[in-house]
């Protein structure tokens, strides 16, 4: 049952980063149709307190059109839909003074997957002063959970997603850490193991690059000494 619930959180997740900010322009979605008056009206009375509390609301209307998807009673729905609006809560008083939707919904997303409030607050404040963006974080925190789906521990997808988060990996490199991990468990390496090799690589990559993101000039070997 846990991991299912891992499984779709990460599901969900990992279309936050594009789509999220599309509908930002265009306004919620509507509740879907098959639900009954009495649903509906529960909904929108969260959707409503999360509006004034100034969070997101069409997150709230996703979940709920997610719950119909995959079949759900009403109930379930509610509960799911009235357990996300608290973790966006919890995500906001843990980021602070943030209004990003799609940030606020991928940290909702990884305290629902089990991720400890004190280890996302290191992720948000960063090292030596320097926070990432918001839309890197958001990245990172999707891969997390994408990771944590995995059967990888919080603890250890945290200090990985960490390591690459202070180099500043970029979209496409946490979205090939994902893949590549997934390649590896599926061929048989365990999850961690997958982990640790496939963060180890990106990290040397990263490592090798300066801040304007141009390989490092090394200098040439020394020739081999005269025989």
């Amino acid at each position: 049952m846990i991991r299912s619930i891992v499984v779709v959180v990460a599901i969900a997740a990992a279309g936050l980063l594009a789509p999220s900010r599309a509908r930002a322009q265009t306004g919620v979605p509507p509740l879907p149709a098959r639900l009954a008056p009495a649903t509906r009206a529960d909904i929108a009375r969260l959707m409503d307190s999360a509006r004034v509390a100034g969070l997101p609301v069409a997150p709230l209307a996703d979940k709920a059109a997610e719950g119909v998807l995959k079949g759900a009673d009403d109930a379930r729905i509610v509960a799911a839909v009235r357990t996300l609006a608290r973790e966006l809560g919890d995500a906001r008083l843990l980021l602070g003074d943030v209004h990003d939707a799609v940030l606020l919904t991928a940290t909702a997303s990884a305290l629902h997957a089990g991720v400890a409030p004190p280890d996302l607050r290191r992720l948000a404040r960063g090292r030596a002063g320097e926070p990432p963006d918001a839309h890197a974080l958001a990245s990172a925190l999707v891969t997390l959970v994408d990771l944590i789906a995995k059967q990888i521990s919080p603890v250890s997808a945290t200090s990985a997603v960490g390591e690459l988060l202070e180099r500043r990996a970029t979209d496409a490199q946490f979205t090939a850490l994902r893949v590549e991990v997934d390649q590896d468990i599926r061929a048989g390496v365990a999850p961690d193991a997958a982990l640790s090799k496939r963060v180890r690589s990106q990290a040397e990559t990263l490592d090798a690059l300066t801040p304007g993101g141009r390989p490092v000039k090394r200098p040439p070997p020394p020739p081999p000494a005269p025989r």
